[in-house]
This record gives C-alpha cells, sequence and structure tokens, in this order.
C-alpha cells in the first residue's frame, strides 16, 4: 500500500537564532513548528520504510533540510518547487508518480502541505485516494481551516484535543445554519467524541469512513540520545556537578523557561517562598530554552531575591543536560507547547513535577496512563503549592523513586518510534475499511 508524505518544512539546522527567538509569538514559533514536524514526517517514513506494508514516498522541497535528511537517512524521495499546486513542475512530477497507483494514501504535515495535497487528491479517479492531514503541535492558522483544501480531507489528525477543539470550532463556524434537531449532534462532534458519519471527504471524492474526520494522535519526542532510566540514575551518583554547585545540590530543570506561558515566573515565586530554609539541601533551578524574555525573567530573579539560586542555560541538548538534573519541572499552561517540555524527564528517568493542566492531563494519560502515578501534579500558576511540592521532592527519596518507577510506564510510548507507530495503526486501519488491505493480514509494527 502507496503512502505519499507531503512535508514542505524549509528549516535551518541548530538551536533558533536570537533574532528568530525575539519575534516568537504568544504560543510558540512557526520555525520551531516547523522543526517539529520534520522529525514526526521523517519518524513516519523510516517506520513504514523499515516494517508493514505502507510503502512511503517523501514529497518535499528540493535542497532542503529536510531533503537532505531524507537522503541521509535513504528515504524515498520525490522533490518539488515550493507549495504552490499551480507550479507546473510540481503538478508534472506527482501527476507522473502518482498514475503507477491504483490505490494511494496521501498524508500531509503542516499547514503549507494542505493545498498540495488537495491538488494530488484531484488529479486522481474518485474512489482511490484517501487524503489526511496532521497538526501535531499546533492548529492551521490564518484562513487554511476554512479553505477548500483543508476540507477536502478524509481524516485530519490532530496531536492534542485543543488542536481538535479548534479545528472542529472553525469547522462549525464554516458550515450552513442546521436544524435545530441536529445541533446537539453537531456539538457532540466539536467536544471530540466521536460521531460517525457515512462519508468523509469532498465530492465527488468522498469515501465510506464511518468516523469524524478528527481523529486523535499523540505526538512524539526524539529518544535517541537519552539513556535508560537506571543509566541515568548512575550517572547522576557517579559524575559530580561542575562549578560552585558542588555534587550535593538538588538541581530542578525546566524547558522554554523563556517563551511565554512557560510558567518560569510560578517559578521563581515558587523559589522566593523556600530559599530561605535551612531545613534544605543546597538547591538550585536551571532554566532550560531560549525565547523572548530573557530580561523579563532576570528582572524578576533579581527582584524576588532568587537570581542567585537561578541558571539560565538558554539552548541546551537536553540528554546532556538532563543526567545532572535530580528532578523535571513542567508548570507551563500553554495548549501548544512542545511535548519533550514534559515528557523530557520521563524519557531521563526523573521524577516529574508538572502543573495540571489540560495538556499536561491529556499527555500524561497516554495509553491508558494515570497522571497521578507518572507525576507530582499542582494546580496551574500556583507558587505555594509549587513550593510545597518541591519541598517534598528534595526531603522524600521514596517520593522521588515511586515517581520515577509510575512514568516508565509511560516512556516505551513518548517517543517519534511509537508515534510513527499508532500513526502506522491507524492508515492500516482506515485502509482495511475501504477494502484495500485483506482484513486478516497482520500488519504488526517493527520497532
Amino acid at each position: 500500500m502507496r503512502v505519499l508524505l507531503i512535508a514542505l518544512q524549509n528549516t535551518v539546522p541548530g538551536p533558533a537564532s536570537p533574532e528568530e527567538q525575539a519575534r516568537w509569538a504568544e504560543l510558540g514559533s512557526p520555525m520551531r513548528t516547523a522543526r517539529m514536524e520534520e522529525e514526526h514526517v521523517l519518524a513516519l517514513a523510516r517506520a513504514m520504510r523499515d516494517g508493514g506494508r505502507l510503502a512511503p514516498m517523501l514529497a518535499c522541497r528540493e535542497s532542503s533540510y529536510l531533503h537532505a535528511r531524507a537522503c541521509q537517512l535513504n528515504l524515498p524521495v520525490l522533490t518539488v518547487n515550493g507549495a504552490s499546486p499551480g507550479n507546473p513542475f510540481n503538478f508534472w512530477r506527482l501527476w507522473r508518480w502518482q498514475r503507477r497507483h491504483q490505490k494511494l494514501l496521501v498524508q500531509t504535515m503542516g499547514q503549507d502541505a494542505v493545498a498540495l495535497g488537495r491538488s494530488v487528491l484531484r488529479m486522481r479517479p474518485a474512489g482511490g485516494t484517501l487524503l489526511a492531514h496532521a497538526f501535531p503541535l499546533r492548529p492551521p492558522q490564518g484562513q487554511c481551516a476554512a479553505s477548500r483544501a483543508f476540507r477536502a480531507a478524509h481524516k485530519v489528525l490532530c496531536g492534542s484535543r485543543h488542536v481538535m477543539e479548534r479545528l472542529a470550532a472553525a469547522e462549525a463556524r464554516q458550515a450552513p445554519d442546521t436544524p435545530v434537531e441536529k445541533k446537539g449532534k453537531s456539538k457532540k462532534n466539536s467536544t471530540g467524541n466521536t460521531g460517525s458519519r457515512p462519508e468523509c471527504g469532498e465530492k465527488p471524492r468522498t469515501l465510506p469512513l464511518g468516523h469524524a474526520p478528527l481523529t486523535l494522535l499523540a505526538p512524539g519526542m526524539s529518544l535517541d540520545d537519552f539513556l535508560p532510566a537506571a543509566e541515568c540514575e548512575a550517572g547522576r551518583s557517579a559524575v559530580p556537578d561542575s562549578g560552585l554547585s558542588g555534587p550535593d545540590r538538588f538541581v530542578f530543570g525546566l524547558a522554554d523557561a523563556l517563551t511565554p506561558r512557560s510558567g518560569a515566573q510560578v517559578v521563581m515565586r515558587a523559589m522566593s517562598a523556600i530559599w530561605q530554609r535551612d531545613d534544605l539541601p543546597p538547591w538550585e533551578v536551571r532554566a532550560l530554552g531560549g525565547g523572548p524574555r530573557l530580561a523579563e525573567i532576570l528582572d524578576e530573579a533579581e527582584s524576588l531575591g532568587v537570581a542567585s539560586r537561578l541558571s539560565i542555560l538558554n539552548e541546551q541538548h537536553l540528554p546532556d543536560v538532563l543526567p545532572r538534573c535530580h528532578a523535571w519541572i513542567a508548570p507551563g499552561s500553554s495548549p501548544e507547547e512542545l511535548p519533550e517540555n514534559l515528557w523530557a524527564g520521563v524519557a531521563a528517568g526523573l521524577p516529574l513535577l508538572c502543573s495540571q493542566s489540560p495538556l499536561h492531563l491529556e499527555r500524561l494519560s497516554l495509553e491508558g496512563g494515570k497522571p497521578h502515578n507518572a507525576a507530582l501534579l499542582v494546580e496551574e500558576n500556583d507558587p505555594q503549592a509549587l513550593a510545597k511540592a518541591m519541598i517534598d521532592l528534595m526531603q522524600k527519596a521514596d517520593l522521588r523513586r515511586d515517581l520515577v518507577r509510575g512514568a516508565q510506564t509511560l516512556r516505551p510510548h513518548v517517543g517519534l518510534e511509537a508515534f510513527a507507530a499508532r500513526a502506522c495503526a491507524l492508515y492500516t486501519q482506515w485502509c482495511r475499511e475501504l477494502g484495500w488491505l485483506e482484513p486478516d493480514h497482520d500488519d504488526a509494527h517493527r520497532s
């Protein structure tokens, strides 16, 4: 079964530049979102190539960073010139490739690829193409969600319930007025409950898929450079901390501290509530990640008197930094937070302390997990509750061990490979419903 993956991201390697960080808006950066989408589409292509009956073809921009990485991984690539479906070069290359395949699943990644995905759908005969869009981190911006290219999709993969609810609300605004007796049904669909409809897609290219088009698919993060939990614990006890902190200092870590809604100010207020206590071991907080709020965070730390306990490390390779930490904090409240802001602590085998934001609870419940087993939960924007939780983590070794043990049941499900396995399982299910794959064939995915 052929799968055409369309990803038109054009990022640059390395951490975000200061100029890019200065342009970050309230809910993140388009470049950061594009980098995340690149990682996910590469994971999908590798998973299909290495196992199962799904054969990938990656359509990407010629000479882009994604193109170079795909070639390094020896993935099949089809290059295009930009995102315009009216480009004759794009049309010719896509048309020449797609005509060889009787059945085709087209998966776009990110909003730039939406129009090109519909172009492929329209150049093919009716009933032979399944078009799916994917938005793993944030919903499409501007008029994309109201466009015909978006509404042509048979399925839309949403990385969180926030994305699903935003897209459902956009669809409801575009829908014509419905009779009173149908309003309850449309409202049920907008909350993410799987109301069904007989056909999905734009006419005359609908397909008989009996589920709601919006489908929840949790994203993942790269686990390539993270050690297993036991090795991380051994490394923390064997390698002393550098500088003035000393080997006995308890280190808290948090990511994306300089971005809006990161929770860094809540952490500093919690620090100010405990920094004068003499019944605690020496401790500090290491804030990782770039962003536009450096001056604001520094001023807040100095005004609260906790600047000596705060280390701002900017962009760092998380697998290198986390072995020197003893606990991981995820205090943010953004519904479009990167997965590693929460799951990096799980990947590194650290006890996890996080806010009870809807996104955190959703991600900690992945694959039937129980959030209170995997993390020490505190109310959002509550410095006193956060301070008490930080004290408990420093004083109670049994609590730290229980949290690490509870989080390890979640670890196999947070990686990019697990994301790709979930996506491939959905593709297989859809193709079997359409009769494109044999229902009795074992498509167990090889990791």
